[in-house]
This record gives structure tokens, sequence and C-alpha cells, in this order.
């Protein structure tokens, strides 16, 4: 009876760590890709240049099979490009999706390290 606890929990264990890793690694490659529209953030065209970042993201995303669905580092892309479409704030919009990503990526190491 307590081997069969420990398997379950062991279950349990592994897979939210497996959970926690594809959320981090989610986390990280939305900074990676905030990091880029950042450094062309001085760009004429902002809102192509958000909306290939942002397909860029998406895909590799999607080629990777990370999730997607209802999920806070997608709903921060569509608010910057519902802020860029509008034309509010263009370059907030893109500070605060960077800021944000630091700030997860910061927790994760501080979690982590």
């Amino acid at each position: 009876m307590v081997v069969a606890n420990t398997l379950e929990k062991d279950k349990r264990r592994t897979t939210a760590f497996n959970q926690k890793w594809l959320h981090d690694e989610c986390w990280r490659t939305s900074l990676k890709y905030s990091s880029q529209l950042i450094k062309n953030s001085k760009s004429t065209d902002l809102n192509n240049l958000c909306h290939s970042i942002y397909g860029q993201y998406m895909n590799e995303l999607q080629s990777r099979r990370l999730p997607m669905k209802n999920k806070n580092y997608i709903q921060i892309w569509s608010t910057m490009l519902n802020s860029v479409k509008r034309g509010n704030h263009t370059q907030m919009a893109i500070k605060l999706l960077h800021q944000t990503n630091i700030q997860r990526s910061s927790l994760l190491s501080l979690i982590i390290g």
C-alpha cells in the first residue's frame, strides 16, 4: 500500500514538474521575441513589425508543441497587438510586453536559482 502511494505521488510530482517546465519555457520564448521587438522598436512601421514577430513567436510555440490556449503569455501579446492596431501608445505597449516578460523570467530564475 505504501509503495502504491509513493508511486502515485512520484507520478503526480513528475506531471507537475513537466507542466511547470512547459509554462516556464513558454515565458522564456515570449521574452526572446519581445527582446527582438524592443531592439527594433525604432522602426517606422511598428504595426507590421509587431505582427511579424508575433507570427514568429506563435509559429515557434506551435512547432515545439507548447501550450497556447488560455495562457497569459499569449494574452499579453494580444493586448500589445490591439494597442498597436489602434495606434494607442504603441511604444508603451511594446515596453509593457517586454517588462512583463522580464518580470516573469526573473521570477523563474529566482525560483530555480
